[in-house]
């Protein structure tokens, strides 16, 4: 098992730390798991995204009652209720040092993500989302990807990618070509012929450190998040590091959450695990987004 990463960012420091565990622990419930709005409602998102925060600022995070609900959100024939629910509860897992209840082969394979629009899920950011998703949860347990498989899926990527270098239908967007860009890494393909400079390059700002598009504005938070990512996958420091340190200054909440706008919202512990990763990024942790997810090897 590979050792797990120190990213610990250095600009996180003194009360500005204090206030954002203050955040997470009041959101830890009862049964162990962590809900956002504070109610005794945790999820396996919210959980994953508290024990991803607290990891990152060098917290201990072992704590066996919210083991035992990532295990408990596991059915017995080794499913959950969406493949994302199964990757966070597994990353909450990994984090822990512990296993899940039963063996994910079976229900990893049960099926292939789409990349149509007309069927993507309203709730994701990207097309792709899906398909790393997907392709995480077999890196995270080790189970194999045939080669055939493989080959298929780089191939079918790399047909969506656009002539500026962007991925995503019907225009490409950062969130998009972060999420491609990862998966292809993820399958084998080389970061050196991922050929997305050029649109990481377009959706940079001076103002806000990256758009979700080149030229578009309001800026987003999880614009910044995917511009940082891409830039680590493909080992391009950013160009405005100052101006994505004062957006995420300007996402900070009174309560110690991040919002996902510089306009204000309601502060999420997604929000607050992605503007930490996103600092850890830009204070030079090594490769913070490559956490040894796998249990054992590559896929």
């Amino acid at each position: 098992m590979a050792p797990e990463i120190s990213c610990v960012p250095s600009s996180i420091e003194g009360p500005f730390r204090s206030r954002i565990l203050t955040y997470i622990r009041e959101r830890r419930c009862p049964s162990g798991g962590y809900c956002f709005y504070r109610l005794d409602e945790p999820n396996a998102g919210d959980t994953y995204y508290a024990l991803r925060t607290l990891s990152l600022l060098g917290e201990e995070v072992q704590d066996n009652e919210t083991g035992e609900f990532l295990r408990d959100l596991q059915n017995p024939d080794g499913s959950y209720s969406s493949y994302a629910a199964a990757l966070f509860a597994g990353r909450g897992l990994r984090m822990l040092g512990k296993r899940p209840s039963y063996l994910l082969q079976e229900y990893i394979d049960r099926s292939l993500p789409s990349f149509d629009p007309n069927t993507q899920v309203i709730e994701t950011f990207s097309l792709f989302d899906p398909l790393l998703t997907w392709v995480s949860l077999h890196l995270l347990h080790s189970v194999p990807i045939p080669d055939s498989r493989k080959d298929n899926l780089v191939d079918t990527l790399l047909g969506l990618q656009a002539v500026s270098g962007g991925f995503g239908l019907p225009v490409a967007t950062l969130l998009d070509t972060w999420q491609a860009s990862e998966a292809l890494v993820l399958l084998g393909y080389p970061p050196e012929d991922l050929k997305a400079a050029g649109f990481l390059h377009a959706c940079e700002d001076p103002e806000f450190g990256y758009l979700g598009r080149p030229g578009t504005r309001p800026p987003y938070l999880e614009h910044l998040y995917a511009g940082l990512r891409l830039s680590a996958v493909m080992e391009t420091p950013p160009r405005y590091p100052a101006a994505c340190r004062s957006f995420l200054e300007r996402c900070t909440h009174r309560s110690g959450g991040f919002v996902r706008s510089i306009f204000g919202g309601s502060p999420t512990l997604e929000f607050t695990a992605l503007a930490v990763e996103s600092l850890a990024i830009l204070d030079g942790a090594d490769h913070p987004w490559m956490e040894s997810w796998n249990w054992e090897g590559d896929i």
